[in-house]
């Protein structure tokens, strides 16, 4: 007989990371989970993006303040989902919890500063600092691939 919901696909994983477990950094979360909800996360912003895209054609207004608002808004919006779901996943690799908040908060940082130091965004900043900011979110980058792909501890 066939399950009425399955654990596992996109729709599973938005409403349990969301729905369920919005703010728990316990217990722990399987690859599926964090691979689907990242994943439903990316389409939902990129689908954001293209609508602004199409509106500021449109209506013929600048769509980046728009666009740069909205996915802000959905950031921050996901951001204590993707705090539990980072610190989950970490737990379920056997990472303390003060680890998985530590390395989330850094790669949060990183992915900020990046473009920032790196294109002279808001304030031209010396290239060293850019350059190291560059590697820094490399190497949160390949973290967060660890993070993902590596199996997790057999309970």
């Amino acid at each position: 007989m066939m399950k009425q919901q399955a654990d596992w696909g996109p729709i599973w994983a938005v409403q349990r990371v969301v729905f369920q477990q919005y703010f728990k950094l316990d217990g722990r979360a399987t690859r599926a989970e964090y691979w689907w909800f990242l994943g439903a996360y990316l389409i939902v912003a990129l689908s954001l993006g293209i609508i602004v895209g199409l509106l500021g054609q449109a209506f013929q207004f600048s769509a980046e303040p728009v666009a740069l608002i909205v996915s802000c808004t959905l950031a921050a919006g996901c951001f204590p989902a993707l705090l539990a779901l980072w610190v989950r996943r970490c737990l379920d690799l056997g990472r303390s919890k003060t680890e998985g908040i530590l390395t989330f908060l850094g790669l949060f940082l990183m992915s900020l500063l990046a473009p920032i130091a790196s294109g002279g965004l808001v304030v031209e900043l010396p290239a060293l600092l850019g350059q190291v900011c560059d590697g820094l979110f490399l190497l949160g980058s390949g973290y967060s691939l660890y993070v993902g792909f590596w199996p997790g501890q057999k309970t």
